[in-house]
């Protein structure tokens, strides 16, 4: 009989796009030295990527009685890697409170939404969708150098040329990258959990598929280094990286 895969812990916290207009940060723990470990881990091969984009700390995945995090320590060490956090959202009312002595704002406090209010905003993944259906497939044919991002609102991008390091693809929908990628590439950038990441040779700085995120510290596992791979989501919540053709 096959052994049963335990379910791996949720990371102390989690980073996720929003809409393109700044940095969600996902609370799962308050601890300290839980964020300490991670942060580390996280930021190991990117120390400067994100260059001061805005951040919003989300707290609705923390306990009801979590004790609440050092904001200060905590915002600090995030602008020591290039977010810049204003904000905490669904925060309960002692969370809030302390974020508040920390100097930032809260923006929506934690309390029961109408079921109304609730049901009144589409679903990410499937307003992607239907919006991916009208628009047609971006092609870039030309490299892209370090420092230039190009976006396919709506749809997918196909790439002909290579993503040189610093340089970033951006899209809805899936990105194809038929040349070595060596950038960061987003995909699923307005919550498309489908979407997907192919190339003919990875050697990434960071992947995202729908606001979750791997970097590499060096370069990615051997059997994908270098190599034709696709980078999917497993669980809405889990990168996956495979050879694009599995032997």
């Amino acid at each position: 009989m096959p052994r049963r895969r335990e379910p791996r812990p949720a990371p102390a916290l989690e980073l996720k796009t929003t809409r393109l207009a700044g940095i969600q940060v996902i609370l799962n723990s308050a601890e300290h030295a839980a964020l300490d470990t991670h942060l580390t881990t996280l930021f190991a091969a990117t120390p400067d990527f994100f260059g001061g984009e805005a951040a919003v700390f989300e707290c609705g995945r923390l306990p009801a009685d979590a004790a609440s995090p050092d904001w200060v320590w905590l915002a600090q060490e995030l602008k020591n890697r290039g977010l810049n956090p204003f904000a905490v959202q669904n925060a309960s009312a002692e969370l809030a409170a302390a974020a508040t002595q920390a100097g930032l704002l809260v923006l929506n406090q934690a309390a029961p939404a109408p079921a109304a209010a609730v049901a009144a905003e589409p679903e990410p993944e499937a307003a992607a969708q239907a919006v991916a259906a009208s628009v047609p497939t971006r092609i870039i044919d030309k490299p892209l150098r370090s420092g230039q991002r190009v976006y396919a609102a709506g749809g997918d991008i196909v790439v002909l040329a290579a993503v040189n390091p610093g340089a970033e693809v951006i899209a809805d929908g899936s990105i194809h990258v038929y040349a070595p990628l060596k950038g960061r590439a987003l995909a699923g950038a307005r919550g498309d959990t489908a979407a997907r990441i192919f190339t003919t040779q990875l050697e990434a700085e960071l992947v995202s598929i729908a606001g979750v995120y791997r970097t590499f510290e060096s370069a990615p596992d051997a059997a994908v280094a270098g190599k034709p791979a696709q980078i999917r989501l497993a669980d809405a919540s889990q990168i996956v990286i495979e050879p694009l053709h599995p032997q």
